[in-house]
């Protein structure tokens, strides 16, 4: 009958048998048992033993006293055992002894097992919580078998706090990373992963102190300095690489005419003072402020008022909370916007909304910053968005008190109610004048009276009759009591009064213009151009100009940047309900129609070798945007990359699925973060097979593949890349088959898989081939020379290279050429020719500067430049080569631009 022993080494010696701890004797029979459980089930001869126990003296009885003890151990593991029987657990082997013991029985052998079985961050996490101190309680800690065992310890450690800082989840492994590097003080690789892990979750002033210990430590104990990897560490956390770092100023413009709301003004300005230590962000809330009450207004206005105290820049966001269209921003995408304004590059961005909003609060802090976080829903949507930095200032305004905030956060609520009758009239005065409202008092009032105190309300009033300086106010004071019977806005805290209003002003528009402010109502924001209103209504570009500035004079919309107009989320409500269903069906086929023509174009432009999606006719009236070339294409996506995801998701609402897929195509590798990019491709490949289309099924998730490989997520775009290969093979789609192969071996090639790449590649030369495709015949036979290299089979590789440099010499594609230049010299770098790996590397960078183009393979040819200087000894040149990079990579490329990152950091000198 066998018994259910456990085993421990990785901090005491300790059993158990059936949940309770056998209890082990002395500390020589705990010792001996240790020194077979470290071996790990192999056998350990008895001379090894002896010198391990007793050192260069040992007894003369020594060898009867390892036989006495591991009699009584066997008895001690299993008591039932009879005399002279062996039993299960400790037998003899090649001269000495060995414990049969697996993954099940020993947390050793379970630590190797998690890490060889499951090499993801979980698997790392639940091995190295495993260890509960030093190996055999530190007994033994000098001989080489125990420090095998700590190595692969620290090692461990190491892998995962690597995978951690490339998956942006430092917050998952600091724990057991904090506890190895307790364990091993001295471990200055180890130590600044520690310090980056905590950089990234937001902590840099706990990393800069694991930082002073070490040094500290490193001078008591071993009287050196830190070496180049900590130094590095250092330079990341004090610089959060500030030379990339903007100093944003995202403010709106303050309001020239801003009257009354002196005591809100006293008291918001008296909230916050510079700080002279530990600062809490303030929060401003509208508890139970109305919709048009003017929060936004004045937080603007606050915020100019105060901005001069924040050397570091201002941060603007509209979180769309209320949006009539239920769009409200996703914190993560709110993050990556941050990200983007404070300088970070998309690549750098991490996936997951923790390890985005980590990387935050680490870039936040030390600066000195104002943050103006407009139309919060709740304190979910911002909660993440806070940072933890001494000095900086939030405001935050909301329809909902934020009680949450205020309650667990520190922020500070200000209520905002409608404008007493004194600074309505005052309001009124700023915008019309003394004269013209002294002249009519009496009708002054009465407006005033109507429109309650809500500044929204005011302003439009107060828009129309600038715009009619001869029309008598007593009129107006008329026309909007004959307005009062009409019904409230479907939203509950507008009054009867306002949409009475609108109405009003609505009513006085031109027909062109009215029916514009209604049909803007289909675009899903967050701005719209002139052009693209003149597609929504299908007007000349003119004649589209002319009707947002009507809107804009009688303030119905707001022209908030040059060029882009948006509106109030009460006009834009009360414009959709003014929306007849069949405008309202054609002005959204119009919109769509538009951005995605434009889009279509611009794309083709940025990259000419794309495959085009299919597009019909766009409908009567719509003018798609015509781009005077590739720069102004790639402007035209950047200036409009949110407008673009917001109709992707709109349409996905809309079920008008072949637009989605189209519109997500002309966005991809346009500069969107991985995670917003996945979230749009995995809408499209709903959209795909709600079509039934399986030809896009497998384009979607070849994008899929691509983007989750950019993001770092391996397996989910192996995962993908198969797929999409199993559909392109079942439609006999030689060309998608090759881009899902290609797609392959790119992962294989990242995962130094160089036997899969070959057989993948081979698999496409033969599709190509048949083909007669020569740019995928390139492709293919690029991957080959890569992997023949990688293999040691040079010259198949150098023979695969100087065919895709003939096929590159009669196509004139310059892309190509670049590509097998850059393999042969990989070749030459592999075989240990660094000199003419050099040529090549420099020969491939120079094809591409004379081409005026940047691809992102630029990256990995001065990845490995850097690498052929190395081998040379340059280190000078390694430095300056894989900065170059960096500086590449981390635009295009985060699997290249954390490899580069962890060479740079490992140089031992740094020029």
């Amino acid at each position: 009958m066998q018994t259910g022993l456990r085993f421990e080494i990785l901090g005491p010696v300790r059993a158990w048998r059936d949940g309770h701890e056998v209890h082990l004797g002395k500390p020589q029979h705990r010792a001996l048992l240790g020194l077979l459980l470290v071996a790990g089930g192999r056998p350990v001869a008895m001379a090894e033993l002896i010198d391990v126990l007793w050192g260069d003296e040992p007894p003369d009885s020594a060898t009867n006293g390892i036989h006495r003890i591991v009699g009584i151990l066997r008895r001690v593991l299993e008591p039932d055992l009879a005399p002279r029987e062996t039993g299960r657990w400790l037998g003899r082997s090649a001269g000495g002894y060995r414990m049969a013991v697996t993954a099940e029985h020993l947390d050793l052998l379970r630590f190797r097992a998690l890490i060889n079985d499951n090499p993801d961050i979980g698997g790392y996490v639940a091995a190295l919580a495993l260890w509960t101190g030093p190996v055999l309680a530190g007994q033994f800690r000098e001989q080489p078998m125990v420090v095998a065992v700590d190595r692969e310890y620290q090692q461990a450690a190491r892998q995962a706090a690597d995978l951690a800082l490339t998956a942006g989840t430092a917050g998952q492994v600091l724990g057991v990373l904090r506890q190895a590097a307790d364990r091993h003080p001295l471990d200055e690789a180890l130590q600044a992963r520690v310090m980056l892990l905590l950089t990234a979750d937001g902590r840099q002033a706990d990393a800069l102190e694991v930082y002073r210990q070490i040094t500290r430590r490193l001078a008591d104990e071993l009287g050196v300095d830190p070496g180049a990897e900590l130094r590095a560490a250092q330079q990341q956390v004090l610089q959060q690489e500030t030379d990339e770092a903007d100093r944003p100023a995202q403010l709106p413009r303050d309001l020239a005419v801003f009257v009354g709301r002196q005591d809100e003004l006293a008291g918001v300005l008296a909230l916050y003072r510079p700080p002279t230590g530990a600062s809490t962000p303030v929060v401003i809330s509208a508890i139970g402020g109305m919709a048009g009450i003017g929060k936004t207004t004045l937080a603007v206005h606050w915020a100019h008022r105060v901005a001069h105290q924040f050397p570091d820049g201002q941060l603007y966001l509209n979180l769309r909370g209320f949006d009539p269209s239920e769009r409200l921003m996703d914190p993560g995408d709110a993050l990556v916007r941050l990200l983007d304004a404070l300088g970070v590059p998309a690549t750098r961005i991490p996936a997951g909304r923790d390890a985005k909003a980590a990387l935050f609060r680490s870039r936040m802090w030390g600066r000195r910053m104002l943050m103006l976080l407009d139309n919060a829903r709740d304190e979910q949507q911002v909660r993440d968005l806070l940072p933890s930095s001494p000095g900086c200032l939030v405001i935050v305004t909301s329809r909902h008190s934020l009680a949450g905030l205020v309650a667990s956060d520190g922020a500070v609520a200000v209520t905002l109610d409608v404008l007493a009758a004194p600074d309505a009239r005052a309001f009124l005065t700023r915008r019309l004048g003394p004269v013209r409202v002294h002249r009519e008092s009496d009708a002054v009032d009465t407006i005033v009276a109507f429109c309650g105190g809500l500044p929204l309300a005011l302003a439009v009033v107060a828009a129309k009759a600038v715009l009619r300086p001869q029309q008598p106010l007593a009129e107006m004071a008329a026309a909007l009591h004959a307005a009062r019977g009409l019904d409230a806005l479907t939203s509950p805290d507008v009054t009867v009064n306002a949409r009475a209003v609108f109405s009003w002003s609505y009513a006085a528009l031109t027909p062109v213009t009215a029916r514009l402010f209604r049909l803007l109502a289909v675009h899903p924001g967050p701005d719209v151009t002139a052009e693209a209103a003149a597609s929504i209504a299908g007007l000349t570009a003119d004649r589209a100009q002319a009707a947002l500035d009507e809107l804009a004079h009688g303030s119905l919309i707001t022209e908030h940047a040059p060029g882009r107009y948006q509106s109030h989320d009460l006009l834009r409500a009360y414009a959709t309900e003014l929306l007849a269903d069949d405008e309202a069906t054609d002005a959204r086929q119009r919109f769509f129609d538009h951005y995605l023509h434009s889009a279509v174009a611009a794309k083709l432009l940025v990259v000419p070798g794309a495959v085009p999606v299919p597009l019909d006719p766009p409908a009567a009236g719509v003018r798609p945007r015509v781009h005077a070339g590739r720069d102004a294409a790639f402007a035209w996506l950047q200036a409009e990359l949110w407008v673009l995801v917001g109709a992707v998701e709109a349409g996905f609402g809309h079920g008008i699925d072949s637009h989605v897929w189209k519109l997500t195509w002309s966005t991809s590798r346009m500069g969107l973060h991985a995670d917003t990019e996945i979230r749009m491709l995995t809408m499209s490949l709903t959209a795909a097979e709600r079509l039934g289309d399986q030809r896009v099924i497998a384009r979607m998730t070849d994008g899929l593949a691509i983007t989750t490989l950019r993001a770092g997520w391996l397996d989910q775009a192996e995962t993908y890349a198969r797929r999409s290969l199993e559909i392109a093979t079942g439609l006999g789609d030689s060309g998608a088959q090759i881009r899902a192969l290609m797609g392959l071996c790119e992962i294989y090639q990242r995962t130094e898989r160089a036997h899969l790449l070959i057989d993948v590649a081979e698999h496409a030369l033969a599709l190509a081939l048949d083909s007669g495709g020569a740019d995928a015949e390139s492709l293919a036979r690029g991957a080959l020379a890569w992997g023949y290299a990688a293999m040691g089979e040079y010259d198949k590789g150098f023979a695969e290279g100087a065919k895709v440099l003939a096929l590159a010499e009669i196509s004139g594609n310059f892309i190509d050429r670049h590509a097998a230049l850059d393999s042969i010299g990989f070749g030459h770098l592999c075989r240990g020719d660094h000199a003419t790996a050099v040529r090549y590397f420099e020969e491939s960078i120079e094809v591409l500067r004379n081409s005026g183009h940047r691809v992102s393979d630029e990256a990995a040819v001065w990845e490995h430049l850097g690498d052929a200087h190395l081998a040379t000894g340059d280190t000078t040149a390694a430095h300056q080569a894989w900065r170059r990079s960096l500086t590449i990579a981390d635009d295009l490329d985060a699997w290249t631009a954390h490899r580069v990152r962890a060479k740079l950091a490992a140089l031992p000198t740094e020029t």
